[in-house]
């Protein structure tokens, strides 16, 4: 009782500077070079675009929601299987950290989810296209960027997946054993809609 009380006054006490932050939404889009770890598959070029919404908590420090397309996966050179392509649908929760007041230069450390929404390597026990790769992925992100005072931001991080991306009875795409993870490095721009 005393913990939802607590809670509550908590609640109460900080959702007026919620309604008052200058919340703004914004679009992103950018290059990915994405690898997938113990594998015969060499780094793959693929693109990710979405949306944002910036939310300010204070001068040095913004949560940004974000939800993109992605684009992953890896190439073969030598496997009969040919590039292996798997979309996500990224669901991530970034963390801002500016140097300065001012804006401008900013860390960003986060964590993700990435429902795999296609892809194109075959299951080779019962014939299908899709189900073969894991459903899903949770990741964690670090990166960097520069945000311009007119919206524009560019930036650059490094994403890291946790669940192995598994490749069901496509043995001989495996170099070695354990985990198969998705890595992807993305550069890219931002442009954050000015609200007032």
């Amino acid at each position: 009782m005393k913990k939802s009380i607590t809670f509550l006054f908590l609640f109460a006490c900080t959702f007026p500077y919620f309604l008052g932050a200058q919340v703004a939404p914004g679009i992103k889009m950018g290059y990915n070079e994405s690898t997938i770890s113990k594998t015969r598959l060499e780094p793959k070029s693929g693109l990710y675009i979405g949306g944002f919404l910036d939310i300010p908590i204070t001068k040095l420090y913004t949560i940004q929601p974000e939800v993109f397309y992605s684009s992953q996966g890896g190439t073969s050179v030598s496997l009969d299987y040919g590039d292996v392509q798997i979309d996500y649908l990224s669901i991530m929760g970034a963390n801002k950290f500016y140097v300065g007041p001012n804006k401008g230069f900013h860390f960003n450390l986060g964590l993700g989810l990435d429902v795999n929404l296609k892809n194109n390597l075959v299951n080779l026990s019962n014939g299908n296209g899709d189900g073969e790769i894991s459903p899903f992925d949770v990741v964690v992100f670090g990166g960097i960027g520069y945000e311009f005072k007119f919206g524009l931001t560019l930036e650059a991080r490094y994403k890291q997946g946790t669940v192995s991306v598994d490749f069901f009875g496509a043995d001989d795409l495996y170099e070695e054993a354990g985990s198969n993870l998705n890595g992807v490095l993305q550069v890219g721009a931002a442009y954050k809609f000015k609200t007032k």
